[in-house]
C-alpha cells in the first residue's frame, strides 16, 4: 500500500478575492465589474509516500484511459484515481536508457490526437511516444534542444510544438512534424543583451485545441496568442491573433534572470533568477473563453499565484479579441499542467520541505 488518494469530494477550498492590478489596461474595469473566482482541489495524491519516488515533478497529465501521469526526471508513474490504495500505479519509465521508453530527462507530458501520451525528454532532446496503456511506441528524435521549455503541446495535426529558448534562433516557439522534422519557429524571443539571459527569458505556456489552433501565453511581458495554422500539409507560418496584452503587468526580465557573483574563494558564478514573474499556464475554455494563470512573489517574498479569466467580446480593441471578466490571488503557488476533458485542472503545490503534491483544481466563477 503506497499511500492515500482523496477523490470523490471537494477536499480544499481556497478562495480567490477579486483584485485590482493597478496597469493601465484595467483602468477601465474596476473591482465591482470583475467576477470572483474560487478554486477548489478535488483530490490529491500524497507527495509524501505515493510520490516519493518523484522528487521534483515536471510534467502532468490525464489520459483517455482515466489515469494520471506524472513525469519527474527520468521516471513516468501512472496512477488510477480510482485506487486509493495505489496498488495499481505503474511505473511506466524508471531510471536513465536508451531502451524503447527509457528516458534521459523526462520533462512536459502531452495528450497526442489519438490518445497517445507524449513525454518530451529534455536529456535526450526527444519526445518519446507511449501508448495509454503505457507501451512503448516510438521515439522521435528532435534536430536540435530547446532550453528551458516553458511549454510542449501536440496540435491536432500530429505535429509537435515546444515553446523555449534556442541560442541560434530569434523565436519563442519550435514546431516540428511527427517525424521530428522542424516546420518553423515563431514569436518573439526575449530581448537581453546576454544570450543566455535571452534563452532563459525566451517563450510561455502553450495549449493546443481541439480546433487546430494553439494558445500561447508569453511568460513576460503580459501577452496573449492564438495561433491558427496553414492548411494541413503547409510548413507556413501561423496567423496571430492577440486575446489579451497587458505588458505593464509583467515586465520583461531581461539580463535580470542571470545573478552573477563571486563565492567565498572568489570563483565568478553566474546563476538564474528564475522566479520572475511570468505567465506560466494558459487553457482554452469551452465558450471561446481563456485561463492564464500567472506565478510570482508577493509583498513578503512568498509564491502566489494570480489567476485571470477572459471572455470574448463583440468588438475588438487594440488590446485584444477577449475581455477580463474575473480575476484573483490564490496564496498557494500551483504549477499548472493540464486542462482534463470535465474542465478540471492537474496541478502540483509544494510544502515548505520541498515536497509535492498532485492535485485536481475546479475552478468557479462567482
Amino acid at each position: 500500500m503506497m499511500g492515500r488518494l482523496l477523490s470523490g469530494i471537494a477536499t480544499v477550498a481556497i478562495p480567490l478575492a477579486a483584485f485590482t492590478l493597478g496597469v493601465p489596461a484595467l483602468a477601465a474595469q474596476t473591482v465591482s465589474d470583475l467576477g470572483r473566482l474560487a478554486v477548489t482541489e478535488v483530490w490529491e495524491i500524497d507527495g509524501h509516500t505515493r510520490l516519493e519516488r518523484l522528487s521534483d515533478v515536471s510534467g502532468v497529465a490525464e489520459t483517455f484511459l482515466g489515469t494520471v501521469w506524472i513525469a519527474g526526471y527520468s521516471e513516468v508513474l501512472a496512477v488510477d484515481p480510482r485506487d486509493p490504495s495505489g496498488a495499481s500505479d505503474v511505473m511506466v519509465a524508471e531510471g536513465k536508457g536508451d531502451g524503447p521508453g527509457e528516458l534521459l530527462g523526462a520533462d512536459r507530458i502531452a495528450i497526442t490526437p489519438d490518445g497517445h501520451i507524449a513525454v518530451h525528454d529534455l536529456g535526450r532532446d526527444a519526445i518519446e511516444i507511449y501508448s495509454a496503456a503505457g507501451k512503448p511506441l516510438r521515439r522521435v528524435q528532435l534536430p536540435f534542444s530547446v532550453q528551458w521549455p516553458k511549454g510542449f503541446s501536440v496540435l491536432a495535426s500530429g505535429d509537435f510544438v515546444l515553446s523555449g529558448g534556442v541560442p541560434w534562433i530569434e523565436a519563442a516557439i519550435h514546431r516540428f512534424n511527427p517525424a521530428g522534422k522542424h516546420l518553423g519557429s515563431w514569436a518573439d524571443a526575449a530581448v537581453s543583451e546576454e544570450w543566455m539571459a535571452r534563452v532563459v527569458g525566451t517563450g510561455g505556456a502553450t495549449h493546443a485545441s481541439p480546433d487546430g489552433s494553439l494558445m500561447y501565453s508569453n511568460g513576460a511581458p503580459h501577452s496573449i496568442v492564438r495561433y491558427e495554422f496553414p492548411p494541413t500539409g503547409d510548413d507556413g507560418e501561423p496567423v496571430g491573433r492577440t486575446i489579451s496584452e497587458m505588458p505593464e503587468l509583467l515586465g520583461a526580465p531581461g539580463d535580470a534572470v542571470l545573478v552573477k557573483g563571486v563565492d567565498e574563494e572568489g570563483v565568478q558564478y553566474t546563476s538564474f533568477n528564475v522566479w520572475y514573474p511570468q505567465s506560466h499556464a494558459v487553457f482554452a475554455l469551452d465558450g471561446g473563453r481563456v485561463l492564464n494563470v500567472i506565478r510570482r512573489r508577493d509583498g513578503d517574498g512568498d509564491l502566489e499565484t494570480v489567476w485571470q479569466l477572459f471572455e470574448p467580446r463583440h468588438e475588438a480593441r487594440h488590446a485584444g479579441t477577449h475581455a477580463l471578466v474575473a480575476q484573483g490571488i490564490v496564496s498557494v503557488p500551483y504549477r499548472l499542467w493540464f486542462l482534463c476533458g470535465n474542465g478540471e485542472i492537474l496541478a502540483t503545490r509544494m510544502d515548505d520541505l520541498g515536497v509535492q503534491t498532485v492535485v485536481r483544481l475546479r475552478m468557479n466563477v462567482r
